[in-house]
């Protein structure tokens, strides 16, 4: 039977298991980034986030330290996250498996009042984050360390992976200055059915142009409040003039 509840609640399916969030050893761990990256630099990056500091600047390569948000190809670099159990982690897939380890990365909690943190992207690496997504229990996910004050914030996290000035708060919400000399983005987020729709606007949705859309399964029911422009396929190109800040 289904659970019914707003995007807001904290509502999930009951498990049957569940392991120790903080299982695997350091040792595991490094082998596999070792494996999947190499280098002592990213070795050494690996190693400050299992200790919970800041790499050095000397610990991130020059490709990790100038990744942009937007990709050649003119898409964003960002991505809809899962969070560990235990708080301490965000979990995401991308289709790039090339992604820098120690890249700046910035979160954003969508609901309201709106939050911001920033981090630094962990590798790449088998389900790192506990429950696994429901697509794909084996899934390969990137993970980003959270800190602590992020434990209990509710919804679908959105991570912005790339340099970028830090996000300022206007009133509740959270702007972020993607695109220099343009308006500042806004984010969303939005159940529809089983699922949840977050988006990206460069300007005050949903009148704004949409710049970026990403859906998250939920497998259960929730009250839905989407508007057509949080999921239109074109609603991106649908208003040539953003609503001004």
């Amino acid at each position: 039977m289904r659970a019914s509840c707003s995007i807001g609640e904290s509502c999930s399916k009951p498990t049957a298991d569940r392991r120790d969030a903080g299982s695997g050893t350091i040792g595991k761990r490094l082998k596999a980034h070792s494996i999947g990256f190499g280098g002592i630099g990213a070795v050494m990056i690996i190693i400050a986030l299992a200790c919970g500091r800041e790499p050095r600047a000397d610990e991130i390569s020059a490709e990790a330290r100038a990744l942009t948000v937007i990709a050649p190809d003119g898409t964003p670099r960002m991505f809809v996250a899962d969070q560990d159990s235990s708080g301490t982690r965000l979990c995401f897939a991308a289709a790039d498996s090339t992604l820098p380890i120690g890249a700046p990365v910035t979160v954003v909690h969508s609901i309201f009042p709106q939050y911001s943190t920033v981090g630094r992207l962990g590798a790449r690496t088998r389900s790192p984050c506990f429950p696994p997504p429901r697509a794909s229990r084996d899934s390969m996910e990137y993970s980003v360390d959270a800190p602590g004050d992020t434990i209990g914030r509710r919804g679908v996290p959105i991570v912005i992976l790339g340099k970028v000035a830090r996000a300022q708060m206007r009133g509740d919400t959270v702007i972020l200055a993607v695109e220099p000399g343009k308006l500042s983005w806004r984010f969303r987020t939005c159940a529809s059915a089983e699922g949840v729709h977050a988006t990206a606007w460069s300007g005050v949705p949903p009148s704004a142009p949409r710049r970026w859309h990403a859906y998250y399964y939920l497998g259960y029911d929730v009250e839905q409040d989407c508007t057509p422009s949080d999921y239109a396929p074109d609603s991106a190109m649908a208003n040539p003039r953003a609503t001004k800040e």
